[in-house]
């Protein structure tokens, strides 16, 4: 009897787990394509689309180290970066590979390393972090900060652009 009881809380505990690690991964999959929207929208410029997956009044941050060693901020607000990002007169993709991803309850944290291209030429790499939180059942970018690099690029295992 005791036997039979330790294999009947031994496989709930298995399925609970197992509907965990389900849900963990159906959560990672939902925050994936939130980033991807971001670099979708990058690359058709399509505000509506970036508006959509940004959390009003969202904090937006570049980081690049400048040849003498110095430091530049770049703190973008959320009109900032939504009329940079979709701004006309350029082609502009980002690819993001590697994602790190962290979710608590209704928030999370995406740590990837990039690379950006425009007109068809890399530009720079770097890595980016996004912040999201879980609104009314969609995940939202509430804040970005990312790395400006030129040198030093690491080559992209998604290989050359087409």
């Amino acid at each position: 009897m005791i036997k039979r009881t330790l294999k009947i809380v031994s496989l709930h505990l298995l399925l609970l787990y197992g509907l965990h690690i389900f849900a963990q991964e159906s959560e990672r999959t939902a925050i994936l394509a939130t980033i991807q929207k971001f670099f979708d929208s990058i690359e058709t410029r399509d505000r509506e689309l970036l508006e959509s997956i940004l959390v009003r009044d969202s904090l937006n941050i570049s980081v690049r180290t400048l040849a003498n060693g110095d430091t530049n901020f770049n703190i973008m607000s959320y009109d900032d970066v939504v009329n940079a990002l979709t701004r006309p007169g350029r082609d502009a993709l980002e690819r993001s590979w590697d994602e790190t991803v962290l979710i608590r309850g209704n928030i999370a944290v995406v740590w990837t390393p990039y690379d950006f291209h425009i007109d068809g030429e890399f530009s720079h790499c770097g890595v980016d972090s996004f912040q999201l939180i879980k609104q009314e059942g969609r995940w939202l970018i509430s804040n970005s900060s990312w790395t400006l690099e030129t040198e030093d690029c690491p080559e992209s295992p998604l290989g050359p652009i087409d």
